[in-house]
């Protein structure tokens, strides 16, 4: 295992792992947001999607959207969960 992250090698698993790492960091900082931040938060990345999108940067473009995916699903599974614990 490379000592430093400035030795990773360049492959999949390398790239999928700094996808993964952006994710967990989006979802840790929207979570001390306000609801409404939130989906402020969510409207601009799908706004910076479709510009990504229109400049033809399709990968930029499915980062962006998985991780509002994330952001959404996230947020719908704590909603859940203080919905469920409010019906008990």
């Amino acid at each position: 295992m490379p000592a430093r992250h400035t030795e990773l090698p360049l492959n999949t698993a390398s790239l999928n792992a700094v996808i993964d790492a952006m994710a967990v960091v989006t979802l840790c900082l929207t979570q001390i947001l306000s609801q409404e931040q939130r989906d402020r938060f969510g409207r601009d990345l799908v706004t910076m999607a479709e510009i990504a999108g229109r400049k033809g940067n399709l990968e930029l473009t499915s980062i962006l959207l998985d991780l509002r995916a994330a952001v959404k699903s996230r947020d719908e599974d704590l909603h859940g969960s203080d919905a469920d614990a409010g019906a008990a």
